[in-house]
């Protein structure tokens, strides 16, 4: 994702289609506030897409133990090339 852009809705509303195309091209985000108070956030549909991917890694336990063991060997310099993992060489 790309830096976070906080806007108004009365500009949002005044540059709509700008900030759509920046959010779909650029991965700009934006957060919408309305009097004063954060209100909702814009932004392009990949970036959607991958948050909601990563809610449903993170919704899965067993998803989130192997990661954090993977963190704790990497730390460790436990750390092992695709071919020890795969049981050959990686195409390129």
């Amino acid at each position: 994702m790309a830096t976070l852009t906080t806007t108004t809705t009365s500009n949002a509303k005044a540059h709509f289609i700008a900030m759509v195309r920046k959010a779909h091209e650029l991965g700009q985000t934006y957060l919408i506030t309305h009097r004063g108070e954060d209100s909702a956030v814009l932004l392009g549909s990949e970036d959607y897409e991958g948050l909601l991917e990563t809610l449903d890694i993170l919704k899965n336990s067993k998803v989130s133990l192997a990661i954090a063991e993977s963190l704790k060997d990497l730390k460790k310099g436990a750390i092992y090339s695709f071919e020890n993992v795969v049981g050959r060489k990686q195409k390129k």
